[in-house]
Protein backbone atom coordinates (compact mmCIF):
# COMPACT_ATOMS: atom_id res chain seq x y z
CA UNK A 1 0.00 0.00 0.00
CA UNK A 2 0.99 3.58 -0.61
CA UNK A 3 2.64 5.55 2.21
CA UNK A 4 0.43 8.08 3.99
CA UNK A 5 2.12 11.47 3.90
CA UNK A 6 -0.17 13.69 5.96
CA UNK A 7 -3.49 13.90 7.75
CA UNK A 8 -4.91 16.03 4.93
CA UNK A 9 -3.83 13.50 2.32
CA UNK A 10 -5.40 10.69 4.34
CA UNK A 11 -8.72 12.53 4.60
CA UNK A 12 -8.69 13.32 0.87
CA UNK A 13 -8.03 9.68 0.04
CA UNK A 14 -10.82 8.55 2.38
CA UNK A 15 -13.22 10.90 0.61
CA UNK A 16 -12.24 9.41 -2.75
CA UNK A 17 -12.74 5.88 -1.42
CA UNK A 18 -16.21 6.77 -0.15
CA UNK A 19 -17.12 8.10 -3.60
CA UNK A 20 -15.89 4.89 -5.24
CA UNK A 21 -17.75 2.64 -2.81
CA UNK A 22 -20.99 4.55 -3.34
CA UNK A 23 -20.91 3.98 -7.09
CA UNK A 24 -23.23 1.34 -8.49
CA UNK A 25 -20.41 -0.32 -10.41
CA UNK A 26 -18.16 -0.93 -7.38
CA UNK A 27 -17.06 -4.56 -7.43
CA UNK A 28 -16.87 -6.61 -4.24
CA UNK A 29 -13.17 -7.36 -4.84
CA UNK A 30 -12.45 -3.65 -5.07
CA UNK A 31 -14.57 -2.93 -2.02
CA UNK A 32 -12.47 -5.33 0.07
CA UNK A 33 -9.32 -3.39 -0.88
CA UNK A 34 -11.03 -0.06 -0.27
CA UNK A 35 -12.07 -1.15 3.22
CA UNK A 36 -8.55 -2.37 4.03
CA UNK A 37 -7.06 0.92 2.88
CA UNK A 38 -9.72 2.88 4.76
CA UNK A 39 -8.78 1.13 8.00
CA UNK A 40 -5.13 2.05 7.45
CA UNK A 41 -6.06 5.65 6.76
CA UNK A 42 -8.39 5.87 9.76
CA UNK A 43 -5.76 4.42 12.08
CA UNK A 44 -3.25 6.96 10.79
CA UNK A 45 -5.72 9.82 11.34
CA UNK A 46 -6.56 8.60 14.83
CA UNK A 47 -2.86 8.43 15.75
CA UNK A 48 -2.25 11.93 14.37
CA UNK A 49 -5.23 13.36 16.26
CA UNK A 50 -4.15 11.81 19.57
CA UNK A 51 -0.58 13.02 19.10
CA UNK A 52 -1.77 16.53 18.28
CA UNK A 53 -4.09 16.54 21.29
CA UNK A 54 -1.26 15.49 23.62
CA UNK A 55 1.10 18.08 22.17
CA UNK A 56 -1.48 20.85 22.52
CA UNK A 57 -2.14 19.87 26.14
CA UNK A 58 1.59 20.02 26.90
CA UNK A 59 1.93 23.40 25.21
CA UNK A 60 -1.04 24.81 27.11
CA UNK A 61 0.32 23.45 30.39
CA UNK A 62 3.68 25.07 29.65
CA UNK A 63 1.93 28.33 28.88
CA UNK A 64 0.06 28.16 32.18
CA UNK A 65 3.29 27.48 34.10
CA UNK A 66 4.91 30.65 32.71
CA UNK A 67 2.26 33.04 33.98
Amino acid sequence: MEEIKSYSDAIAELEKIVEKIQRDDCRIDDMRNYVKRSVELLNYCKKELFQTDEELKRLLEDLGDKE
